[in-house]
């Protein structure tokens, strides 16, 4: 069954299909990859990945593996005399393809896997790639940088209070990504420049009413993940989703949804949800009239663990007889 398992996930991730395997099924790491690289020797081929869509559900994304290599081509031209790449994220994911896998190989670099926690090990020449909440961690347990290191975040906003203490804390350069699943790497900054300069592939194009789009070099046009403002041709400036997601842990994450799921509980009237400062989720709860706070309180975590993700639940909650508001009425954030 795993095999079984084994053979429909490589298929669907690399565009595979049974024509090309042999009499004998593929039984060994070697032979599954042997299938892989077979299928692509043509240089034509696609990859599937896959992010979250509105109620949680995995949503494949396909993109031509020339594409993903160009994109690293590029990007190994901006990261020259980097010795090794220090991965801190999975490979699965489409950041974790390009910038610990496809990029490294660019540059005939090794990879080394690093997990906060244990000693990091890095040493000059290092390209560390990590998203924000691996950021602020580190810089919270790493009084000081060894020099020539480069750090890299993608995969969620990145606080500019973090990425200045970064700096601070003796990283030679921090490099903040923009992009997504869908579309792979848009835009990348060099903190701390708040505009994020477009990579190769993109044109910006204009849509319904100062809206904006990316056309790709086949002519093809990709909606924005995020509302944009343009600042000139070839640079831009992400201004919130367009969806209303937020990233925790390079997963999208919906407050409404996670709101909505706290009102089915027992006792709740209302919810708020919000993104704290730590780059998880906040609640602000409302319950019903003479209801106890205690076993309110258990209700909500029973709930959380039966129907919400971990990165989903928040981590903290404040009661309160009302949602905070201002004076015009709209929700007010609270402490």
């Amino acid at each position: 069954m795993e095999q079984l398992g084994a053979l429909g996930a490589l298929a669907e991730a690399f565009d595979l299909d049974d024509s090309l395997l042999s009499d004998d099924p593929p039984r060994t790491v070697g032979a599954w990859v042997d299938w892989v690289i077979y299928a692509h020797s043509k240089g034509d081929g696609r990859m599937t990945v896959a992010t979250s869509g509105s109620t949680g559900s995995p949503r494949p994304c396909v993109h031509d593996i020339a594409d993903l290599i160009d994109e690293a081509a590029f990007l190994a031209t901006q990261f020259t005399g980097r010795r090794r790449v220090v991965a801190m994220v999975p490979a699965h994911h489409l950041y974790g393809i390009i910038w610990t896998a496809l990029l490294p190989d660019a540059l005939g670099v090794p990879v080394v896997a690093r997990a906060i926690g244990a000693p990091l090990g890095l040493t000059a020449g290092d390209l560390v790639i990590a998203v924000p909440e691996q950021w602020q961690a580190l810089l919270r347990i790493t009084p000081r940088f060894p020099k020539d290191v480069i750090g890299v975040s993608s995969a969620g906003p990145l606080d500019e209070s973090v990425a200045t203490g970064l700096l601070a804390a003796g990283l030679t350069r921090l490099v903040d990504v923009y992009g997504s699943s869908e579309t792979s790497g848009i835009a990348m900054r060099n903190v701390p420049a708040s505009g994020y300069d477009l990579l190769p592939r993109w044109q910006l194009s204009t849509h319904d009413d100062e809206d904006w789009r990316l056309v790709d070099r086949h002519g093809r046009f990709w909606d924005f993940p995020d509302h944009i403002e343009r600042i000139s041709s070839r640079t831009l400036r992400p201004l919130g989703r367009r969806d209303g997601a937020v990233q925790i842990g390079g997963h999208n994450v919906w407050p409404g949804r996670v709101a909505d799921t706290l009102r089915t509980v027992d006792g709740v009237a209302d919810v708020a949800i919000r993104l704290n400062g730590h780059g998880r989720l906040k609640a602000f709860v409302v319950p019903k009239p003479d209801y106890d706070l205690a076993q309110l309180s258990a209700h909500i975590e029973q709930l959380m663990v039966a129907r919400l993700a971990n990165y989903e639940c928040p981590k903290s909650f404040r009661f309160g007889p009302a949602l905070p508001r201002n004076a015009m009425g709209k929700l007010e954030d609270w402490a």
